[in-house]
């Protein structure tokens, strides 16, 4: 064994650690907006006391928005690259290192921006185009883990309480690969669609579906069950 393998056995590296200071580092220079706008209005627009009370539901609601998108913009800043494909659990793999720097953050960002009426759940798609998810226009998706690995065409769509998982982990092994949906292709609420799977152009499937992963689905498909079977024949657009 050489001697630099040797050095990363006797000192795997800190992930947790890591992990923590990102997420702290990330909400610390989140809240400098916040300070700064709660300074100002207390010491240079001088309003009365029951102003500024009367104003609480207006400065919290802007005080939030700022914080979510400095959040956004400080964890896309730290997104690390993955290599695609099978890889073993080990801390000392850069690749499984990196996914798990990329999860938390991107949790972390989605956990922040909350629910309606001020969170993410009506601006899903701008929340993960900021996370490098590539999204066509009128592309929309409920819920979308490592969107960094999540390609959608144009008006590509994938349903309420649908799971786009580009992921699968176990004790032993990880594995990575893209999803993608070509335009105008739709995914069923409450399908779930797993790593590796390519969803032809106008190409349905089913609600309640499971899409195992590698699933090549062919354009003007209709796919549906548990796995996903194709149920009708390639038709025209």
């Amino acid at each position: 064994m050489h001697k630099i393998e040797k050095e990363k056995l006797k000192n795997p590296p800190r992930v947790v650690g890591r992990l923590a200071a990102s997420i702290i580092i990330s909400g610390a220079i989140s809240l400098i907006p916040i300070m700064l706008a709660s300074y100002f209005m207390v010491n240079y627009l001088n309003l009365p006391l029951y102003v500024l009370i009367g104003l609480t539901p207006l400065y919290y609601v802007m005080t939030k928005w700022i914080f979510n998108l400095v959040i956004l913009m400080v964890v896309r800043a730290q997104l690390k690259p993955v290599e695609e494909g099978l890889h073993p659990v080990d801390m000392r793999n850069k690749t499984v290192r990196n996914w798990l720097i990329n999860a938390s953050l991107t949790n972390a960002a989605i956990y922040f921006m909350g629910k309606p009426p001020f969170g993410q759940t009506l601006f899903n798609t701008f929340v993960y185009k900021r996370l490098k998810a590539k999204m066509g226009p009128g592309a929309t998706a409920d819920k979308i883990s490592d969107p960094y690995l999540v390609e959608m065409g144009t008006s590509a769509v994938a349903g309420a309480n649908s799971f786009i998982i580009p992921h699968i982990s176990d004790r032993d092994n990880l594995y990575l690969k893209k999803i993608k949906l070509g335009d105008g292709a739709v995914v069923g609420v409450n399908s779930v669609v797993f790593p590796g799977v390519e969803i032809g152009e106008g190409a349905v499937v089913g609600a309640f579906s499971y899409v195992p992963r590698d699933t090549k689905i062919p354009p003007y498909t209709f796919w549906a069950g548990v796995p996903a079977k194709q149920i009708s024949p390639k038709t025209s657009k």
